[in-house]
């Protein structure tokens, strides 16, 4: 299990999930657990490049940004 990701990274695992993901579908295509992707995660949100669609019950979906 990998011990850390890099946004390219989380990026790249984001793409290959189809249109709508969870942190978790992220996580879990990386190999990390969702608290060592998250500073990855949250510098790729900042950054405008994930965005939230949708929020079910307790599970938030993101999509790539569209920009």
């Amino acid at each position: 299990m990998a011990e850390t990701s890099t946004r390219d990274q989380v990026l790249e695992a984001a793409r290959s999930l189809g249109p709508e993901f969870t942190r978790e579908d992220v996580a879990k295509r990386l190999g990390v657990e969702v608290s060592v992707m998250r500073p990855s995660w949250k510098a790729a949100k900042e950054s405008g490049e994930l965005e939230q669609v949708r929020k079910d019950d307790s599970q938030r979906y993101f999509a790539l940004a569209t920009h």
